[in-house]
C-alpha cells in the first residue's frame, strides 16, 4: 500500500487556454475591406455599364435606381465580408448577435436624445468655425429634391435598415473586440467612435460623427450585443432622412 499523501491526491486538470483575442484578427479585417474596396469597383463598373447600355444617365442621388442598388450591394458585400472572415470561425454571438436585455434596449431612446442633444452642439460648433454649416449628404441621398413616398420607403430600407445593421457588425461587431482586447473601455471606445468618423469620409462632419461613433461603441460595451448601437444607428439615420425630406418638402410648396 502507498502511503504517500501526494499520490492520494487526485490530478487536476490542465487550466484552459486563456483567449487572446475575440477569435479573428487584423488581418481579417483587412480583408473584409479589400472585399468591400472590390464589390464596389465592380458594382461601379457594372452600374455604368448597365446605364451606356441602356442610355440612361445616371441621377447623382442615392435613390436612383444604379446608385441604389450599387450601395444596397457594397453593404451586402460588408456582411459577407464580416462572415467570410470572422463569423463563420467564431460564430454571430461573438460579433455581438446576441439577445440585449431588456434594460439595455430601454436606455437607447434616452441615449439618443442626449447623443442628438450633443450633435446639435457640436455641428452648431462646427459652423460657427467654418462660417457655416452644410450637409453634403442631404444632395447626396436627395438631389436636393423632396422624395415621392415610394422613394421615400425605399431609401429608408436602406439607410435606416441596411446601412445600420452593416456599419454596426462591422465597426462594433467586428472591430471594438479586437480594439477592446488590446485597451481598457474609454480608449477603445474612443478609438472605435473616430475609425468610424474618418471612414464616412465628409470632412464637415467628422466631429458629429466621432460624437455619434462614441455613443454607438458605448452601447456596444455596456449591453455587450450590437443590437442596442443597431436601433441607435436606425434612429439617427430614419430621423435625420426624415427631417430632410419633410424640409424639402415644405421648401417645395
Amino acid at each position: 500500500m502507498d502511503n504517500d499523501p501526494i499520490a492520494l491526491v487526485p490530478e487536476q486538470p490542465p487550466a484552459p487556454a486563456v483567449p487572446t483575442g475575440p477569435g479573428w484578427t487584423w488581418r481579417d479585417v483587412g480583408a473584409t475591406v479589400l472585399l468591400i474596396g472590390a464589390a464596389t469597383a465592380v458594382l461601379t463598373l457594372l452600374a455604368r455599364g448597365l446605364v451606356a447600355a441602356g442610355g440612361l444617365e445616371v441621377e447623382q442621388r442615392l435613390i436612383s435606381p444604379a446608385v441604389y442598388i450599387m450601395g444596397l450591394g457594397i453593404y451586402l458585400a460588408a456582411i459577407l465580408g464580416v462572415y467570410l472572415f470572422a463569423a463563420r470561425r467564431a460564430g454571430w454571438a461573438a460579433m455581438g448577435l446576441r439577445p440585449p436585455e431588456r434594460r439595455h434596449l430601454l436606455s437607447v431612446p434616452p441615449l439618443f436624445l442626449l447623443g442628438l442633444v450633443a450633435l446639435v452642439l457640436v455641428n452648431a460648433a462646427v459652423g460657427m468655425l467654418m462660417g457655416g454649416f452644410e450637409n453634403p449628404q442631404v444632395d447626396a441621398l436627395t438631389g436636393g429634391a423632396a422624395l415621392a413616398p415610394a422613394e421615400l420607403i425605399l431609401l429608408l430600407i436602406l439607410v435606416a435598415g441596411v446601412v445600420p445593421f452593416a456599419e454596426e457588425l462591422f465597426f462594433r461587431g467586428m472591430v471594438y473586440p479586437l480594439m477592446r482586447s488590446r485597451f481598457a473601455a474609454v480608449p477603445a471606445i474612443a478609438l472605435n467612435a473616430a475609425a468610424f468618423a474618418v471612414v464616412h469620409v465628409v470632412p464637415q462632419l467628422l466631429p458629429g460623427l466621432f460624437v455619434v461613433g462614441l455613443f454607438l461603441a458605448y452601447l456596444r460595451e455596456r449591453s455587450g450585443s450590437i443590437w442596442p448601437s443597431v436601433l441607435y444607428h436606425a434612429l439617427q439615420n430614419g430621423i435625420a432622412l426624415l427631417l430632410i425630406n419633410a424640409a424639402l418638402s415644405a421648401g417645395a410648396g
